[in-house]
């Protein structure tokens, strides 16, 4: 079996950067490095104050050490076996919430910009809903709204898969539905999850259902999205070489020297001249 490094490495890059930053996220927070009052969701504070890595960090925090971090532990560590197990068998496959994201963005729904392309467009198409439905309903946080649409729209995406959740077994599409079952049995605010869903069922249904059924495509990949790296580099190159020829950070011998230092850079400029040996005094005389 591969090592844990091999697994991590082997993740798509989006689905491995989200997990990373939602894990770093908690623990940063839960030891006091980082306060989440620096990253909730407020708009007074965004538009006001320019406060603008809240539309980001906002997504980042599905909350502090507790049960429901512990499962996160869980299945952090069911991702660690199961990953493996998922290109072997297509069955049976247990919930974990970086696999779907992973499994989705190696195959999410077509949106004209390849795999990862295409996932990162949902992203950013889910975000905006949810920062939306944030502002209207108030929520600080929209880390697990995020999480849900990813599952609802990977639950859309295999139907007719078999899951299993805490011993019961069904379709994937009533998988989402059952998360917000078990939530409300467990005394917590299904809100924020039909939340994600919604979103879900929004890119879903501009993406999938709008255009099969009334020949209307509405979403598409942006094209900076899924530009080729090759492109990259090459624009990289090119603004590296306008950088160096603009000069931004003269050298010390570039720069211009004034007071009493300034002849001697005038002179040393026009070219080597003999030593000036001063006035001196004509030998012979008194």
């Amino acid at each position: 079996m591969s090592t844990p490094d091999a697994w991590f490495n082997n993740l798509p890059k989006i689905t491995r950067t989200y997990m990373t930053l939602c894990f770093a996220t908690t623990c940063m927070t839960q030891f006091g490095l980082l306060s989440p009052k620096t990253i909730y969701l407020d708009f007074d504070l965004v538009f006001f104050h320019f406060n603008f890595w809240r539309l980001v960090t906002s997504f980042l925090f599905v909350g502090k050490f507790s049960f429901n971090f512990l499962v996160c532990l869980l299945i952090l560590y069911v991702v660690a076996i199961s990953w493996m197990i998922y290109y072997e068998s297509s069955h049976a496959i247990i919930l974990n919430r970086g696999q779907y994201g992973s499994v989705l963005e190696n195959d999410p729904f077509v949106a004209g910009g390849g795999p990862s392309a295409d996932f990162a467009f949902m992203l950013l198409f889910g975000g905006s809903v949810l920062s939306i439905i944030g502002f209207i309903l108030g929520y600080p946080f929209l880390g697990v709204p995020l999480i849900f649409m990813i599952l609802y729209v990977w639950s859309r995406k295999h139907t007719e898969q078999i899951v299993s959740f805490w011993g019961f077994k069904f379709k994937a599409l009533y998988f989402p539905w059952a998360m917000i079952g078990f939530t409300l049995l467990t005394g917590g605010d299904p809100i924020p999850e039909l939340a994600g869903v919604f979103a879900g069922h929004v890119y879903y249904f501009l993406l999938e259902i709008l255009p099969n059924t009334k020949n209307i495509n509405l979403l598409q990949t942006p094209q900076f999205l899924y530009v080729s790296r090759i492109h990259l580099v090459h624009d990289a190159i090119v603004m590296i070489s306008i950088l160096r020829r603009v000069n931004f950070f003269p050298s010390d011998n570039n720069r211009p020297v004034t007071g009493a230092a300034a002849p001697r850079q005038a002179a040393a400029a026009t070219g080597p001249s003999r030593y000036n040996w001063g006035g001196g005094r004509t030998l012979g005389r008194d």
